[in-house]
């Protein structure tokens, strides 16, 4: 009996999984597809091309891409907590917040009284002595804040998780991606040369009549998958930026201790959805 597989991308991802993990890996491989697509495109419009990818996505080829994404987004989400000096849920938590003083003493008076196990809040002293200790307990309250605000009444707490899960992803795709699109545009620039043995010739005299007809036999497909690769290495190196992860990491901090303000019967309806 044949097994069904999914093709639609909705039963493979939930609405997180596409934005932070099946986004960012094909963001990735996108500039080197579009300019395999601009030199061959009679082989990727072919039926050989579309049986070979079907079968590829039948084999589980997005949730690998989208497993992969998370993968390195993880491994160099802990070097980046550790340079930040902690979560910045925690770093929000703490004595020396940039949150106001009667704001973060309304959170950790909510966490205290509503997470279990009689959490008690480190001082100022207690911070100073001992910093991983007093982390820990905050990441201990904020673990349990997670788990509470689940569920669709926390829709601007998922929109801002699912935004830091796609910049922490792309960040660690970047040198993946980096060495995929260098590459690619190496490989377009040898080819280039190749199709035009006097390019480096016309641009060296400034011949605009011969780099025009390069430019017309080229075509408008080759020249603008090498652009956008181009924009695409522009992209990673000064976009793509630890400072960039913490910015969505900062937004979804606030977002997710906000939900210490909210009714409690909203948070408990919350909780049983867990």
């Amino acid at each position: 009996m044949a097994i069904p597989i999914p093709t639609d991308i909705a039963q493979m991802f939930d609405s997180y999984g596409r934005q932070a993990r099946l986004f960012p890996g094909l963001l990735t491989i996108f500039p080197p597809l579009l300019a395999g697509l601009a030199w061959f495109p009679s082989f990727l419009l072919s039926n050989v091309a579309a049986t070979l990818l079907t079968l590829a996505m039948a084999c589980g080829l997005l949730y690998a891409l989208g497993s992969y994404a998370r993968t390195k987004g993880k491994r160099i989400e802990s070097k980046l907590v550790k340079s930040w000096g902690g979560w910045p849920t925690t770093l929000l938590l703490r004595h020396d917040s940039e949150l106001d003083e009667h704001t973060r003493l309304r959170y950790l008076k909510y966490l205290a009284r509503e997470v279990p196990g009689n959490l008690t809040f480190p001082t100022v002293q207690e911070e100073q002595t001992s910093p991983a200790g007093a982390n820990a307990t905050y990441d201990s309250a904020v673990r349990w804040l997670k788990e509470s605000a689940r569920g669709k009444e926390f829709a601007m707490v998922h929109l801002e998780n699912a935004q830091y899960g796609f910049r922490r992803n792309l960040r660690g795709l970047k040198p993946f991606a980096l060495t995929l699109c260098v590459l690619t545009l190496i490989i377009m620039t040898l080819a280039i040369l190749t199709k035009v043995p006097g390019l480096v010739e016309f641009v060296r005299t400034s011949n605009l009549a011969a780099l025009a007809k390069v430019v017309s036999d080229l075509g408008p497909a080759i020249l603008s998958a090498f652009v956008i690769n181009v924009f695409a290495v522009l992209v990673w190196v000064f976009v793509v930026t630890n400072r960039w992860v913490r910015e969505a990491g900062n937004q979804y901090a606030y977002a997710l201790l906000a939900v210490c303000d909210m009714k409690p019967s909203t948070l408990t309806k919350g909780k049983k959805t867990v």
